[in-house]
C-alpha cells in the first residue's frame, strides 16, 4: 500500500481503522513506522486518541423504549405504509378500468340507425366500412391510385 503524503485522506482512514484495530498486519506495520518516524502522524494519531475517548465518555440519554420494542414499531409502520399504497394502487386500477370501459363504450358504440339507413347496402362492386361517425365507401372496379401497365401483370 502506498501512502506517500502526509495529509492524504487514505492516511487518516487507515490511522483511524488501526486505532478501531480494524488495520490487516501489513497496515498495522505501516501506521506503526508512520508514528515511529513522523511528528504529524503522531499528532493526528493523538488527536484520533481524544476524539474516540470524548466519545466513549459522551453519556447516553435514555429513552425509556427498548431496541426490540423501536424496531417493532418502524417494522409496523412500514407495513402499514404498503398496505396502504397497495389498496391506494387498487383503488386507481379499478377506477382506470372504468374508466377506460365507458370511454371505449361511447367510441366504439354499434351506429346510429339513421347512419345506416343513409348508407346503400354493400354490392359486389363496393365495399363499406361504418364507423360511428362517418362512412367510407371503396368502388373496387376503379382503384384509387392508377397502376402502371408493367405492374399489373
Amino acid at each position: 500500500m502506498q501512502i506517500t503524503r502526509p495529509e492524504s485522506p487514505d492516511r487518516f482512514e487507515l490511522l483511524s481503522a488501526y486505532l478501531d484495530g480494524e488495520a490487516s498486519p501489513e497496515e498495522q506495520a505501516l501506521v506503526e513506522h508512520w508514528l515511529a518516524t513522523e511528528p504529524e502522524t503522531q499528532r493526528i494519531y493523538r488527536q484520533l486518541i481524544n476524539i474516540h475517548e470524548l466519545c466513549r465518555d459522551l453519556p447516553i440519554p435514555p429513552s425509556g423504549i427498548s431496541a426490540d420494542q423501536v424496531v417493532t414499531g418502524v417494522i409496523t409502520k412500514i407495513t402499514h405504509r404498503a398496505r396502504k399504497r397497495l389498496a391506494w394502487s387498487g383503488i386507481i386500477v379499478a377506477a382506470s378500468a372504468l374508466v377506460g370501459g365507458v370511454v371505449s363504450g361511447l367510441v366504439w358504440r354499434a351506429p346510429t340507425p339513421e347512419l345506416a339507413r343513409q348508407s346503400p347496402l354493400p354490392t359486389a362492386t363496393t365495399a363499406t366500412l361504418r364507423h360511428p361517425n362517418r362512412v367510407l365507401q371503396i368502388k373496387l372496379e376503379q382503384p384509387p391510385v392508377v397502376i402502371p401497365v408493367q405492374v399489373r401483370d
